[in-house]
């Protein structure tokens, strides 16, 4: 993390872009990412970075999943929504952190709405952070003492699971096949689920659900 080195980076990042996996940078990496975009990751990185510099017990890093979304161009001009997810793996005696692990994943097939926000995702049952803004470039440190906002809390196994069908590019009628239920049930999960979460379409809300690790 020092010099943002790369120690190893998968062979499959070659189905994506055009890079030698051996011989390659972080600059070289960044230069993939879609120019719309790039302000964005760099604020969610500002935040990231905060968050690390602000946690008071940097030995529990490594419980933490850190997802956020961008746009990738891969090497056939397609443009792919990526699902970006960190975890610390070591941190030195000072607190400092040394390794860190990144997974890349092609969320593209699901339709969603990209998210500006990050989360913080506890591991072992402590405190999660939930579709944090990034606007400011800086981690709210009020949240580390505030209440835990997060929408899994007002939907059901049933309704994650007709949200995650929705994001799949299903239609009610296959939809309602799948979970073996009728078509206006499946309809009438749509409606709620969108007036409890107050979101105006599904991709927005299969975002956030992403983002919270539910789906």
């Amino acid at each position: 993390m020092k010099d943002l080195g790369l120690e190893y980076l998968h062979p499959s990042v070659t189905k994506f872009i055009d890079v030698d996996p051996e011989n390659t940078s972080m600059e070289e990496l960044l230069k993939c990412v879609v120019s719309e975009d790039l302000d964005s990751v760099q604020r969610k990185e500002m935040v990231l970075r905060d968050f690390l510099e602000k946690f008071s017990e940097p030995q529990e890093l490594p419980f933490y999943k850190i997802l956020y979304m961008y746009r990738l161009k891969d090497r056939y001009g397609k443009f792919r929504t990526m699902l970006l997810q960190v975890n610390v793996l070591s941190v030195s005696q000072k607190g400092t952190i040394e390794h860190v692990l990144s997974v890349h994943t092609d969320i593209s097939y699901m339709g969603l709405a990209k998210s500006d926000h990050i989360s913080f995702i506890s591991l072992n049952g402590d405190k999660s952070f939930y579709n944090v803004e990034t606007s400011t470039g800086e981690f709210d440190a009020n949240l580390l003492v505030g209440p835990v906002d997060k929408i899994g809390n007002v939907l059901s196994k049933r309704e994650l699971e007709v949200i995650h069908s929705y994001a799949l590019g299903m239609q009610p009628k296959e939809i309602a096949d799948l979970l073996n239920i009728s078509e206006n049930t499946v309809r009438t999960h749509r409606k709620n689920v969108l007036k409890k979460t107050g979101h105006s379409t599904m991709a927005s809300l299969a975002s956030q659900c992403v983002m919270e690790g539910l789906i």
